[in-house]
């Protein structure tokens, strides 16, 4: 099975400051999640070593630290794996997804959109982008009919005076791995060629 090699290229900005200062910067990142949102296996009930619980109990112990500023952010493969999202994805599809409601919860900062998340269907991941309340990103993914990125390709995110830019980049294998009316209308980029560009 081909792996995906989505990418989060950060780069830190610093703001013009009066006097110097120190600001510790904590940046969370979470890959892979494939629909483990609860801390047990759904089919055999068995406890999970990772799961966007074990997650949230982390992020909420490092946000409590007075002293750092935390970045909480995703690269991609969230909504596809577990029965739960394969629930939201595809049976009730009329509710807010789960998963956009857990990590609009969580307050993640940013993700890049991965090719299981394509993997979904458009009804699926558009829906999915309407409803979270942070960027999705990919800037190699070009919408064919304006020539614009399909899904924001960067964002900028402030913490403490400092600004951190993420460029978003999925990978452009997903025409070979995935049949085409899944990414219909959607072009994709070489990642290191976008990231000169963006």
């Amino acid at each position: 099975m081909a792996k995906r090699l989505s990418v989060l290229l950060i780069y830190t900005l610093f703001a013009g400051f009066v006097s110097a200062q120190t600001v510790n910067l904590k940046i969370i990142e979470t890959s892979d999640v494939h629909g483990a949102l609860l801390p047990n296996e759904l089919t055999s009930d068995m406890p999970l070593t990772s799961s966007l619980a074990h997650v949230y109990s982390y992020v909420l112990e490092q946000r409590a630290h007075q002293d750092q500023e935390v970045i909480l952010l995703d690269n991609g493969d969230l909504i596809q794996g577990d029965p739960i999202t394969y629930f939201y994805n595809f049976v009730d599809t009329a509710r807010t997804h789960v998963f956009s409601d857990a990590m609009n919860f969580m307050e993640y900062d940013a993700a890049t959109i991965g090719n299981h998340d394509i993997e979904t269907g458009h009804d699926v991941y558009d829906k999915f982008g309407r409803e979270i309340k942070f960027p999705w990103l990919a800037a190699n993914v070009t919408n064919i009919k304006t020539d614009e990125p399909y899904f924001e390709p960067y964002t900028i995110i402030e913490r403490g005076g400092v600004r951190v830019a993420v460029l978003g980049l999925t990978t452009p294998g997903v025409p070979n791995w995935l049949p085409q009316k899944l990414w219909e209308g959607m072009r994709f980029d070489d990642m290191i060629e976008t990231a000169k560009i963006w």
